[in-house]
C-alpha cells in the first residue's frame, strides 16, 4: 500500500527526478552529474570548439570549471557535491546512524538531527545531549523529516575561491568576501559583518519561514494551472479536429450523393443513345453480312458457272443488294453513330480543386488570472526575502571606502533585484593622455575580466584591467565606435566610422589586426549574433556574413551614431530607431515589438544583461 505521506525528495532541475551525485555550479544551481555532464557535452558541441565555459542550464551564467585544460566530460564531475540535496532513499546506512556513537566506534540508528550540532544522534546520545548545559537549548529535529544530512555549509565566497563569506553588503543585499569589497563595493556605504547581519536578520524581524511554502504552492498553483490549460489545449484540439473532421465528412457525404445521382443521369443519357446505336449498328451489320453473301456467291460463279448463269445471278444480286443497301441508308441517315461526352463542372467543385487550405484556427491566447496572481505572488515574496536584511537598521554599517580608501567616482553598476546604482570607479580623462578630449563610446569585457574600450576621437582602444585601472593603449586606424566578441575563438571586431569592420585578436597583451571588412557608409554599432555580424550604419542596420556580404538591410526612421545589441539565446537583436527601441528576430521581416517612452530622449547606448533585460542609456 503506497505510504500515506512520502518524504518529499529533492529533484534535478535537468531531468525532474530525484538527485544522482547532485554537483553545485558557482551560481548555486543543482543538478544531477550524469545530466550535467550529458549537458555540457551537448553545449559544448553546439559552440565554439575552444570555448572554455558553458551557461548554466538555469540562469545562462557562464561557468568554467576549476581547470579548462580537462575534458570536456569531466567538466561536470569536477564541481562540488552538495551533500544536502542527497535524498533519503539514496543514503548509506552509516548516514543515518548516530555520528556520536560512530566516533566511539559504535553503530547505533539516530532518531534526531541537532541543528547546533550539525550531526546525527540516537535516542541514548540525545538524553546526555539534552542533559548538558552546553547543548541543553540546541533545536532538535526528527530524523524522519529528511533533515540535513551535511555536517557543514559551504560559506566560501562562489566567484573567489578560497575565500569565506565574511560581510554583507546591505546597499545589494549581497554576501561579499574581501575581494568582492575590494572589487565590487569599494562606494558602498552600509558594509556589515555577516553575524551582525545576522542578529539583526533574526531579531526583531517578522518569520519568513513561511514565504518558501508560499513560494512553493504558488509555483505549485501555476504550474497546476498550466497543466490543466495543456489539458484544455488537448481536448480542443481534438474538438476542432473532430468538429472538421465531421464538416469535410458531411461535404464528402453531400459530394457522394451527387455524384451518384450524376452517375444515374449519365447511365440513363446513355443508355437511350446505346440504344439507337445498337438499332443502327444492327441494320448496318444485316447489310454488311449480305455484302459478304454476295460477294461469296458472284466470286464463285465466276469461277464456276457458265456465262448465263453469271449473268442471271448477278442481275438478281444487283438488285438484291441495291434495294437493301436503300432500306439502310434510309434508316441509318436518322440514326447518328457520333457521340461526344462533354463534361461541365459546378463552379463550386472548381473552386474547391483551386483550393490549399480548408480553413483556419484563430487562437487567441493570454495569461491566466490564475497563473498572474501566482506570479505576482511569488515575484512579492522573493522581493521581500531578498530585501529582509536591507530593512534592518543602518547603524555602525561600515563604508567600504572607510576599509579600502576611498575611490573615485567611475563606472555604474546596477543590481537587477533591488534597482540599487553604484559608482565603482572613474578614470581622469587627463591620465589617458590623449591629443584630443578622451570619447569612450564602446566596450566588451575580455575572457580574463579586463575592460577594453573605443576611444572615438584618439582612434585607439583603450585597455583596463579587471579593476578598472588604465592598462595600455592599442592605436588603431580609424575613428572606432564599437567593439564586440568575434565569430571564432579571440576573435574582436571593431567598428569604425571611417574604415570599415577591423577583424583583430588579442593574445598576451597584443592586438593584431588580422583583416579589414569594408562596409559601405559609416559604422557605429556592431554585434554577433550566430554567423552573422549586425552593424547599424545610421540609417540602415546591416545582417552581413563574415565576408561582408549584406544577407539583409533593414530601413530606420532616423537614429544616428547608436549601438546595437543580440542576445543569442533568444536569436533576437536590439537597436534603436529615433527615440523608440526596437526589437527583431533574424529570422523575420517584422519588427517583434517596438517600444516607446517619452521620458527617453535621443538614447545612445544599448546593452543586455544575462536575463535578456534590455538597458538604453538616453
Amino acid at each position: 500500500m503506497a505510504e500515506a505521506n512520502p518524504t518529499p525528495e529533492y529533484k534535478c532541475l535537468l531531468c525532474m527526478k530525484p538527485y544522482n551525485q547532485p554537483r553545485e555550479l558557482p551560481c548555486n544551481h543543482i543538478f544531477c552529474c550524469p545530466c550535467l555532464t550529458s549537458y555540457i557535452d551537448k553545449e559544448h558541441r553546439t559552440a565554439d570548439e575552444d570555448r572554455h565555459y558553458f551557461p548554466c542550464p538555469v540562469c545562462d551564467k557562464p561557468t568554467s570549471p576549476s581547470d579548462v585544460n580537462t575534458d570536456v566530460d569531466t567538466w561536470g564531475s569536477s564541481f562540488p557535491i552538495n551533500n544536502h540535496f542527497i535524498n533519503t532513499t539514496a543514503k548509506s546506512s552509516d548516514d543515518q546512524n548516530c555520528e556520536a556513537c560512530r566516533r566511539v566506534g559504535e553503530s547505533n540508528p539516530a532518531v534526531v538531527w541537532c541543528i547546533g550540532c550539525t550531526e546525527m544522534l540516537c535516542k541514548e546520545c540525545r538524553s546526555f545531549h539534552d542533559r548538558n548545559k552546553m547543548t541543553a537549548k540546541h533545536r532538535l529535529v526528527p530524523s524522519t523529516d529528511g533533515g540535513v544530512c551535511d555536517k557543514t555549509v559551504n560559506e566560501n565566497c562562489p566567484n573567489h575561491e578560497g575565500h569565506p563569506l565574511e560581510v554583507y553588503c546591505l546597499d545589494h543585499s549581497s554576501m561579499c568576501c574581501c575581494i568582492c569589497v575590494a572589487i565590487s563595493h569599494k562606494n558602498c556605504n552600509h558594509i556589515k559583518p555577516i553575524d551582525d547581519v545576522i542578529k539583526t536578520t533574526f531579531t526583531g524581524q517578522p518569520s519568513l519561514e513561511t514565504a518558501w511554502q508560499v513560494i512553493k504552492d504558488e509555483a505549485t498553483t501555476m504550474l497546476e494551472d498550466d497543466e490543466s490549460e495543456m489539458t484544455s489545449l488537448n481536448t480542443k484540439e481534438k474538438e476542432v479536429s473532430v468538429e472538421m473532421t465531421r464538416k469535410i465528412q458531411q461535404v464528402k457525404d453531400k459530394l457522394d450523393g451527387l455524384n451518384t445521382t450524376f452517375q444515374s443521369e449519365l447511365s440513363d443519357q446513355c443508355k437511350v443513345h446505346r440504344k439507337q446505336l445498337s438499332a443502327r449498328m444492327e441494320c448496318v451489320k444485316k447489310f454488311q453480312t449480305n455484302a459478304e453473301n454476295s460477294n461469296i456467291l458472284m466470286t464463285r460463279f465466276y469461277k464456276q458457272g457458265a456465262d448465263r448463269q453469271r449473268f442471271v445471278m448477278r442481275e438478281k444480286t444487283k438488285q438484291q443488294v441495291s434495294g437493301h443497301y436503300r432500306r439502310m441508308d434510309q434508316t441509318t441517315k436518322r440514326q447518328p453513330n457520333t457521340f461526344d461526352l462533354q463534361l461541365n463542372i459546378g463552379t463550386v467543385i472548381d473552386d474547391i480543386m483551386t483550393m490549399t487550405t480548408i480553413g483556419n484556427v484563430d487562437v487567441i491566447s493570454n495569461i491566466s488570472s490564475t497563473s498572474q496572481n501566482a506570479d505576482s505572488r511569488i515575484g512579492s515574496l522573493l522581493e521581500t526575502l531578498m530585501s529582509t536584511p536591507s530593512a534592518t537598521t543602518f547603524a555602525d554599517s561600515t563604508s567600504a571606502s572607510d576599509l579600502l580608501g576611498s575611490p573615485t567616482k567611475g563606472p555604474l553598476t546596477v543590481d537587477v533585484w533591488t534597482g540599487s546604482v553604484s559608482c565603482v570607479l572613474s578614470v581622469d580623462s587627463r591620465s589617458l593622455a590623449g591629443r584630443q578630449p578622451t570619447n569612450l563610446r564602446g566596450g566588451m569585457f575580455t575572457d580574463n575580466g579586463e575592460l577594453l574600450a573605443t576611444d572615438h576621437q584618439n582612434c585607439r582602444l583603450v585597455l583596463f584591467d579587471d579593476k578598472y585601472r588604465y592598462k595600455r593603449q592599442y592605436k588603431v586606424k580609424g575613428n572606432p565606435y564599437d567593439v564586440t566578441r568575434g565569430l571564432n575563438t579571440d576573435d574582436i571586431l571593431v567598428s569604425t566610422t571611417n574604415s570599415g569592420i577591423m577583424r583583430c585578436t588579442l593574445r598576451s597583451g597584443q592586438l593584431t589586426v588580422i583583416e579589414t571588412i569594408s562596409c559601405k557608409g559609416h559604422v557605429y554599432g556592431i554585434a554577433v549574433l550566430g554567423d552573422n555580424i549586425l552593424v547599424n550604419t545610421g540609417h540602415s542596420v546591416r545582417v552581413m556574413s563574415s565576408d561582408g556580404k549584406v544577407k539583409k538591410s533593414i530601413q530606420k526612421e532616423s537614429g544616428y551614431l547608436t549601438q546595437i545589441a543580440a542576445s543569442i539565446s533568444t536569436s533576437t537583436f536590439y537597436y534603436i530607431d529615433g527615440d523608440d527601441i526596437v526589437c527583431r528576430r533574424l529570422d523575420s521581416d517584422v519588427e517583434d515589438y517596438r517600444y516607446s517612452d517619452p521620458g527617453l530622449r535621443d538614447p545612445r547606448g544599448i546593452g543586455l544583461d544575462r536575463d535578456n533585460n534590455v538597458y538604453v542609456c538616453g
